[in-house]
């Protein structure tokens, strides 16, 4: 029988890269409340840096780190020292104020946040936008966060007693939280770039939900 001497090393999770990343968008007074966007894979273009220049509009410092690829399912390590590295440079920007952030994720990156504020994240607010959280493996007791959700209607992944089941284990740990369902919506209806999904309407009433909660906890 092998003593397991013989066994591969386990790799360990590359580091997150935060150096070169571009600096936050900050708003006209040069500071604010910090807001992380996450958004992962193909998502982590165009809409994080629209996301970003829109929370920086609002009077919000954001910043969208690069996260690895992922293949579903609990969050992995490297994504976790990725948000995790991410907070603390955030949390030294000069123009970062208050002792808490927001974490705003799209899809996964909503997950993300999720993850991070229940391992204990300075996080005030989990702002989940075109969200999916089925693959939540943290307790929601561990929680010290407002979990604003909204989820597509017509997303796949997403089902209302998924929703329902969610919502109640929020509550029932007695974590503030508001959690919907946008009507007639798929996935992607957040993003301009999917002219096939995005929808104006829903889009504009999902982020002033969003703004409003964020200026609420931060």
């Amino acid at each position: 029988m092998s003593d397991g001497s013989d066994r591969a090393p386990r790799a360990e999770a590359p580091r997150p890269n935060v150096a070169n990343r571009p600096p936050p968008s900050a708003p006209g007074s040069g500071h604010g409340p910090g807001v992380l966007v996450l958004a992962a894979g193909a998502r982590h273009g165009d809409l994080a840096r629209e996301a970003c220049a829109r929370l920086a509009r609002h009077g919000f410092v954001a910043w969208a780190p690069e996260l690895p690829t992922a293949t579903g399912g609990p969050p992995i390590d490297s994504e976790r020292a990725a948000v995790d590295a991410a907070a603390r440079q955030l949390f030294c920007e000069h123009a970062t104020d208050g002792p808490r952030l927001g974490l705003v994720g799209f899809g996964r990156g909503g997950l993300l946040g999720l993850d991070a504020a229940a391992r204990g994240a300075r996080v005030a607010a989990v702002i989940g936008l075109d969200a999916c959280f089925s693959a939540m493996s943290e307790s929601p007791s561990r929680l010290d966060a407002f979990v604003l959700a909204v989820f597509a209607e017509k997303d796949p992944a997403v089902s209302s007693g998924q929703v329902a089941a969610l919502e109640r284990s929020l509550r029932d740990e007695s974590v503030g939280c508001e959690l919907r369902v946008q009507p007639g919506v798929d996935e992607g209806f957040l993003d301009p770039a999917r002219a096939d999904r995005y929808d104006a309407a829903a889009a504009r009433a999902t982020w002033d939900k969003a703004l409003a909660r964020l200026r609420a906890e931060l």
